[in-house]
């Protein structure tokens, strides 16, 4: 499982709202991008930093419930369950946000994860 593009990143991020301003125009830091999977985005409204994990190898590996968790996601789009995890992000202690492909119609959504957030 390989770290997806920068752009497609950023394309996807459009799918979500900053925990601020709650607009969505996102970019990736490019001083951020390393081989450790752990970027940082931007908010080009109000400047809002939040983490980005690309590296979903690693996580899938130390989070075995994920795993069960992306068989059960039904697609908005065709109403099939079961995803592919592309990334994840952050994107406040109480909103973590997996960014999934529907593993049977091929479209990309996001799903708001549970297993990360922190009250």
């Amino acid at each position: 499982m390989s770290q997806p593009d920068v752009q497609y990143v950023q394309d996807q991020l459009r799918l979500a709202q900053c925990a601020i301003c709650k607009k969505s125009r996102f970019a990736i830091d490019s001083r951020s991008i390393g081989d450790d999977g752990n970027w940082k985005a931007l908010c080009l409204d109000c400047h809002y930093h939040f983490p980005v994990y690309t590296d979903m190898e690693f996580y899938l590996q130390t989070q075995p419930d994920v795993s069960y968790r992306l068989k059960d996601i039904v697609c908005p789009h065709c109403h099939q369950r079961g995803v592919s995890l592309d990334f994840r992000i952050a994107m406040s202690v109480r909103e973590s946000r997996y960014f999934v492909t529907c593993l049977h119609c091929g479209s990309p959504f996001t799903e708001q994860s549970f297993l990360e957030v922190y009250e």
